[in-house]
């Protein structure tokens, strides 16, 4: 095997050779001396220059070495302009497809950010009414949302692809890596993309069978403290904080909004006003009565605008944001006691906001 290769080599640099034989002979030559007249004009002087043999063939080495680069130059410059459509056309190409994965990217962070906010809903919604205990006694667990198999694509983490537009401007720029680069680039859109809809599917699932868990529990629902009594910031939550009259660690029972004086403070659930009046260093209070163990305050309030026994309905005006009692500046304390404990009232809050 090595004979043969040996031999097809030698007859390949033997016909080589004899190619460009004449050229090395032509080089080698000894060319014989010559002598240049160089005439004014009127041919009054004659000037003779004399060249040698080696300046012979060193002019004639110099020709061939520039004939060999104007020709080599020549055909890669021919080469530019023909290859230049082709060029324009795949940069052409490069920036459409950078642009719609870049537009699909954004349509699918919209679409994640989406279900991931039904999720977060549908969590904190069966959380807040237990129907998930309720399910599981009468048919079982309640169908839950989800990011899906996770062996359907292992060691793509879900949502978190990004397109590498730094990728799309790769020295690579055959049709060949480009095919599949884009290929690449399209099967992971398209497997995010059917992670995002399995998991709306499961979402969707989730919510009707939520549905008709509470078709029947409207009363309850009704009578859940669900929205926040002001609008306003929160500026201090359940649990423990440094007390702005005492300076030390306290555990504080509940939400601290803070509003416009004479800002309406309304119902967040139906119920009846147990108490109105002054309450203590809560300064004057409104206290209602939602049932099923539930209780809401409303401190440091300005005017009350209820009475013990009033029936009132979500969104009715219980009294106006003051800061009467223990208070540094007109807020709205907000407490939710269940079955006689103190417990966060943020818990029960369907805002979006917190």
């Amino acid at each position: 095997m090595k004979t043969r290769f040996s031999e097809w080599r030698h007859f390949k640099l033997s016909r080589l050779k004899s190619r460009f034989a004449w050229l090395r002979n032509w080089l080698r030559k000894n060319p014989e001396p010559l002598t240049l007249l160089l005439m004014t004009k009127g041919h009054h002087q004659v000037h003779k220059i004399h060249l040698r043999p080696q300046w012979i063939r060193g002019i004639k080495i110099t020709g061939v070495s520039l004939a060999v680069l104007l020709i080599v130059g020549f055909l890669s410059l021919l080469n530019f302009f023909v290859s230049l459509p082709d060029n324009y056309r795949l940069e052409k190409e490069n920036l459409a497809l950078k642009n719609e994965l870049s537009s699909l990217q954004f349509h699918l962070d919209s679409l994640q950010t989406t279900v991931d906010r039904i999720n977060r809903f549908n969590q904190k919604l069966r959380a807040l009414t237990d129907v998930d205990k309720e399910f599981a006694k009468r048919k079982g667990p309640l169908g839950q949302g989800g990011d899906g198999d996770e062996s359907e694509d292992e060691g793509f983490e879900f949502g978190d692809f990004k397109v590498q537009t730094a990728d799309l401007n790769s020295d690579q720029d055959s049709e060949a890596y480009l095919e599949r680069r884009d290929r690449f680039l399209v099967e992971k859109m398209y497997s995010w993309m059917n992670r995002i809809l399995h998991q709306a599917q499961l979402e969707s699932q989730s919510v009707e069978e939520l549905y008709e868990v509470l078709k029947g529990r409207k009363l309850q629902l009704a009578s859940t403290p669900s929205i926040i009594p002001v609008k306003g910031w929160v500026t201090s939550h359940f649990g423990y904080r440094i007390d702005p009259f005492t300076g030390r660690r306290a555990l504080h029972h509940g939400l601290d909004v803070v509003a416009r004086r004479g800002t309406p403070i309304v119902a967040p659930a139906d119920g009846v006003v147990s108490f109105a009046g002054p309450y203590g260093t809560y300064g004057n209070a409104v206290m209602v009565f939602h049932g099923y163990g539930i209780s809401t305050l409303y401190a440091h309030t300005d005017d009350d605008l209820v009475r013990v026994g009033q029936k009132v309905r979500r969104g009715d005006v219980l009294a106006t944001v003051g800061s009467t009692g223990r208070s540094t500046a007109p807020h709205l304390h907000y407490e939710l006691i269940l079955h006689g404990v103190r417990v966060d009232p943020k818990k029960y809050i369907l805002d979006k906001s917190l």
